[in-house]
């Protein structure tokens, strides 16, 4: 059974992606109403990574990296994540006219299937506890 901490973490996580999901659908409603459902996306995502980096940073795992680099790294350790979702809903988007007239759908769909891979990332790559040296590795130093 998964503990405490672990349970907390993927509820806040699920909520930020909630968050990000709104931030994502917002960008995508606006994007639409200029370019078709594809490179509406790709206006719409990075907006919603960030969001989601900025929350996740603060409320999930209470990071206290620079901030620089952690951006940088919960974009390059998502970016399998990213593929999956953005695969996702290119190909609900294109195999389904509905969906197609609909593309909220495919985010909908696509953003819970990039959740599991995202939440691993995160915690595991991006924000995992810094790991203070053992004694033996700082006297190996000296």
């Amino acid at each position: 059974m998964a503990s405490r901490p672990l349970i907390r973490q993927i509820l806040l996580f699920a909520i930020v992606g909630t968050i990000g999901f709104v931030v994502n659908a917002c960008g995508l409603k606006v994007a639409t109403l200029f370019v078709s459902p594809i490179p509406a996306q790709i206006f719409s995502f990075p907006l919603a990574v960030t969001a989601t980096w900025w929350l996740n940073r603060h409320f999930t795992f209470a990071s206290q990296r620079p901030w620089r680099s952690e951006w940088f790294r919960y974009i390059s350790a998502n970016a399998l994540g990213w593929l999956v979702m953005n695969g996702s809903y290119v190909a609900l988007v294109l195999s389904n006219a509905y969906v197609h007239d609909h593309p909220l759908i495919a985010l909908a769909i696509a953003s819970l299937v990039g959740m599991g891979f995202n939440f691993a990332s995160s915690k595991w790559i991006v924000f995992r506890p810094h790991r203070s040296m053992s004694q033996t590795d700082k006297n190996r130093t000296l």
